[in-house]
């Protein structure tokens, strides 16, 4: 991730390691961070090549553990080049770093194989827990990371997020929210109910109670 180098980024997306298709020959993952969804993809499948970029020489050197191939570049600065095409390309939590997201996906597109897929995942700035701090006149920015992360130079919500891919040139093959409605108590002591729930109202207020949104992404022809 596009975070300061004395950070390593760690945190394990199951949602976009959930769409990855099965037995596909290789995955660039656009900030891999240490390298733990490039650890559970090859722990998957051994077979599957899986390089990596990321910002941040600590972590490029934590990834090489478990990826094939880690970049260490700075994509807001300069744009590697590859000399092969991916089956799958990953940004996940990445895009929101960049100071032109769709300029970016229109270049690393040019590596996706015709009938390969793009995976993203993007923070909902309008979740509803943020909603709350905006309406409480509350706009910080975040050391710590979360919606409000320090480094995020760009903010989706559910409609931008299409616009991020149809600008680029890409078409949307699948949409997902990831979130949950405000009822802890009942989460507690009624998970099943809850997560009945929480899936009608994710499903039904997308750009409400999404934390997250998960796109896949292909060319247009």
């Amino acid at each position: 991730m596009y975070l300061n180098c004395m950070l390593t980024y760690q945190a394990f997306n199951q949602k976009v390691f959930e769409q990855i298709p099965k037995n596909i020959p290789s995955i660039l993952d656009i900030g891999c961070g240490a390298g733990n969804l490039g650890h559970a993809i090859k722990s998957a499948d051994k077979f599957c090549k899986v390089e990596g970029i990321t910002y941040s020489p600590v972590e490029k050197k934590l990834a090489e553990q478990y990826l094939d191939k880690v970049l260490c570049v700075d994509i807001n600065k300069d744009l590697p080049y590859f000399e092969h095409l991916f089956d799958c390309i990953i940004f996940s939590h990445i895009l929101e770093h960049t100071y032109y997201p769709d300029k970016i996906l229109v270049h690393f597109s040019k590596f996706l194989k015709k009938d390969g897929i793009i995976i993203i995942a993007l923070p909902n700035i309008l979740f509803f827990k943020q909603r709350i701090e905006f309406l409480k006149g509350h706009f910080k920015y975040s050391p710590e990371g979360g919606l409000m992360d320090d480094t995020h130079f760009r903010f989706f919500d559910w409609e931008t997020a299409d616009d991020l891919a149809l600008h680029s040139g890409l078409k949307i093959i699948k949409k997902q929210a990831e979130g949950h409605f405000p009822f802890p108590l009942l989460r507690k002591y009624f998970p099943a109910v809850a997560h009945t729930i929480d899936d009608f109202f994710v499903k039904r207020y997308p750009g409400l109670f999404g934390f997250q949104f998960i796109l896949i992404l292909q060319h247009t022809h």
